[in-house]
């Protein structure tokens, strides 16, 4: 959900429900129960956008569902064809946007939002002006945001009260983080509160509505309807109209972190007159004793009347919030000594480790946005699949045609040994005949012989001893032996070609599962 806005909605003194029951349609509105007025309102922004990005070349946005609903603007899904993003698009009230000196400050505001990088500020992505589009003569004034899935901070107090400490310090740092980037920019948000402050279900905290304050302060309190700063969380110099300086923006989110610590504002009152003039004239009341003494001592000096004395930006805050996370008292600008901004800006503000998301209801954000990485992993998925499938189906032939060579070959080999033994001539009777050497004995050749045998062969020399020789059995086939034939040096030089090719191999046929038993990986 992206920021809420300002409401004129009564029941609330902050003015910052956005997201309440379907009937007030404060919330996300699926686009099946859209009413006909809302309808209405989405095919005139349809046109507004088409108009303004030419869509003679291809719709840039597609609009979907309202997603807030607010006292100065209405916010809209829809979806960007060529960022292919859901994107969150606000559209300013006609009211505000007729005023010419409005519309020239908030152009300003929003173009400079659109240089703010930060994970803590929502983006701005654009901004446009279309007047005319209905033959009225209204000028309408929209900004292209980012989309994001949360709730506001507003919403969780209104079913939580309060936080734990731990969380209210990560919120605490990571809202000044957020005010860092827009202090950087010479910006000042000049509305922090709870109902512009988003936390995401995986507990990232994101400021949003930046901008509209300071335009909003161009037309007259009786146009609006609306306290320009809203007058719960408006620092002093603020609420008299004095010049404002980043410490503004410290001291706002120092009311809300009070509030979110105890459940209840430092200041109230009948009306926002008498409330400002709280914040101008009285001193916050102290925090309870059971928040810890660091916490305490780092709302206190955000809630100091004089701007000087407190923190003087974001990156301040941030920084303080380092000690109090290990149990030490915060740096004190009032005493001289200023926190170590350096700490702020290496990301070592304290977090909750997204324990912020513990406290969100899914129930009450929008859809899930839908972005060029979800559609991605579908396609990055399928390729994968396909190239392990090809992956597989590569071991698997090749291990077919390794594996069939050396059954063939041992069968030729048994039978060629088998039918030179059948002609072997009968043994010259010795009186100390030898073991026959079947265990012992090795193969004669490793390499293959070229010619293939015509037949038995004699493998005695008559002019050299031979050694006794007896016949073997029967060679099992299940089994195959070794097929070399006893050890004489006659027999081997005589010995004819394995017309099998195979009198070098040695084994069961090992070597042709060893080699298909390796297989190339590549990266899936």
């Amino acid at each position: 959900m992206t920021g809420p806005d300002d409401s004129d909605n009564p029941s609330d003194p902050d003015g910052t429900r956005i997201f309440s029951t379907p009937e007030e349609h404060s919330g996300p509105v699926d686009p099946e129960h859209m009413t006909p007025r809302d309808r209405a309102a989405a095919d005139r922004l349809q046109r507004v956008l088409d108009t303004h990005y030419d869509s003679a070349a291809g719709r840039r946005f597609e609009v979907s569902r309202i997603i807030g609903r607010g006292g100065m603007s209405t916010v809209w899904l829809a979806y960007d064809t060529i960022g292919e993003r859901d994107v969150a698009v606000k559209v300013l009230k006609p009211e505000l946007t007729d005023d010419a000196e409005f519309r020239d400050r908030f152009r300003q505001e929003a173009e400079a939002a659109e240089t703010i990088q930060s994970e803590n500020v929502v983006r701005t992505f654009d901004y446009g002006e279309q007047a005319d589009v209905d033959g009225s003569g209204i000028a309408y004034c929209f900004i292209v945001m980012e989309y994001v899935q949360g709730e506001s901070l507003a919403d969780i107090l209104g079913r939580q009260r309060t936080l734990p400490e731990v969380m209210v310090l990560d919120l605490i740092a990571q809202a000044a983080v957020g005010l860092q980037a827009i202090h950087e920019r010479q910006l000042i948000h000049r509305d922090i509160k709870p109902g512009n402050l988003m936390v995401t279900a995986d507990g990232v905290v994101k400021i949003t509505d930046f901008g509209i304050a300071k335009a909003a302060s161009a037309v007259p309190l009786t146009r609006t309807g609306m306290v320009v700063g809203t007058a719960q969380y408006v620092s002093p110099e603020q609420a008299q109209g004095l010049s404002i300086r980043p410490s503004s923006d410290v001291y706002s989110l120092g009311v809300v972190g009070y509030e979110v610590l105890v459940g209840e504002r430092p200041f109230s009152g009948d009306s926002t007159v008498s409330v400002a003039l709280k914040h101008i004239n009285e001193p916050a009341p102290e925090l309870p004793e059971n928040i810890s003494a660091p916490m305490r001592q780092l709302i206190a000096i955000c809630l100091r009347k004089d701007p000087a004395r407190r923190y003087p930006d974001g990156a301040a805050l941030a920084a303080a919030t380092v000690p109090v996370r290990d149990g030490e008292m915060p740096p004190d600008p009032a005493s001289g000594v200023a926190p170590v901004v350096a700490a702020a800006t290496a990301g070592q503000a304290p977090t909750g480790q997204g324990r912020l998301g513990e406290v969100t209801d899914e129930a009450n954000m929008g859809p899930a946005p839908r972005t060029r990485s979800n559609r991605g992993w579908i396609w990055a998925l399928g390729i994968g699949l396909v190239a392990l499938l090809g992956v597989l189906v590569w071991f698997l032939t090749q291990g077919d045609d390794e594996s069939a060579v050396p059954p063939t070959e041992t069968t030729t080999v048994t039978s060629e040994v088998t039918e030179e033994q059948t002609v072997v001539p009968e043994p010259i009777e010795t009186e100390d005949p030898v073991e026959t050497p079947t265990d012992d004995t090795t193969p004669t050749d490793t390499t293959p012989t070229e010619g293939p045998t015509d037949g038995p062969t004699d493998t005695t020399n008559p002019s050299q001893p031979t050694q006794p020789t007896v016949p073997e059995p029967e060679v099992p086939t299940e089994e195959p032996t070794n097929p070399g034939n006893p050890d004489t040096s006659d027999q081997a030089s005589q010995e004819q070609p394995d017309p099998s090719g195979n009198a070098g191999t040695t084994g069961d046929g090992d070597s042709g599962d060893e080699e298909s038993g390796w297989s190339v990986m590549g990266r899936l």
